[in-house]
């Protein structure tokens, strides 16, 4: 059974000074901070000061129940992965509030990242040692997820083998993606970034980016000739 009807009335029991909009967005933002600070100790205090913050605004039984909903959110992952902050967020008729977009159903994603055909995505692997995954505009990281749920199908090792870079502008959407990738285990980093100008705001590297050492991998690859390179 699914556990997003009661999250949402966890969400719910949240409001009061704050509206249901702001809850959510709280809720993302603490999970994420808490989630990098266990092994980026970059900037980890300004972190700190920021998720203290946010859970200023809040009465200690409000408080409580924000790793409440990240252990729900574990536990919902963990039985079928999937997009489930996207899912919840459309279930809390927030779509077409903060971030002014609906996320992509995840049966839809499931569908296009079926449509990739494993021989080359196997191919990739061999010739590359991994495969990267690009996802703009990312929302929630609904591609970049059906993506690497469908690589465990095909035999391909997400944890290993892939690399996910997504990017949003909207901060909120960079926290879900982060929060969701970092608890599928996906080394990928996360941008708060304008897509069409490239400013980028911020980066969110999953603990598996980090420790798997893939700042290393991605400019050992992007410096290895290609094969127009090789025959020049």
């Amino acid at each position: 059974m699914s556990l997003i009807p009661e999250m949402v009335k966890v969400l719910k029991a949240n409001t009061g000074a704050q509206n249901l909009n702001n809850v959510f967005v709280d809720f993302v933002h603490l999970s994420a901070i808490s989630l990098r600070n266990v092994s980026d100790h970059q900037r980890r205090k300004e972190r700190e000061q920021e998720y203290l913050r946010i859970i200023n605004k809040y009465e200690k039984d409000q408080i409580d129940r924000f790793p409440l909903l990240l252990s729900m959110l574990v536990n919902e992952m963990e039985t079928h992965s999937r997009d489930v902050l996207g899912e919840l967020y459309m279930k809390l008729e927030l779509g077409s509030k903060d971030l002014g977009q609906c996320f992509t159903p995840w049966h839809v994603a499931e569908l296009m990242a079926q449509l990739q055909d494993p021989r080359e995505l196997h191919q990739a692997v061999e010739e590359n040692g991994f495969i990267s995954i690009g996802e703009p505009a990312c929302g929630a990281g609904a591609m970049a997820i059906a993506t690497v749920m469908n690589l465990s199908k095909i035999g391909i090792n997400p944890q290993q083998e892939a690399h996910v870079t997504a990017e949003d502008i909207n901060s909120t959407a960079v926290h879900m993606a982060y929060v969701q990738l970092t608890l599928l285990g996906i080394p990928a980093v996360v941008f708060q970034r304008n897509t069409l100008t490239g400013e980028t705001f911020s980066a969110w590297p999953t603990p598996w980016h980090i420790l798997g050492g893939w700042q290393s991998k991605l400019s050992r690859a992007e410096r290895e000739p290609q094969d127009d390179q090789l025959a020049s």
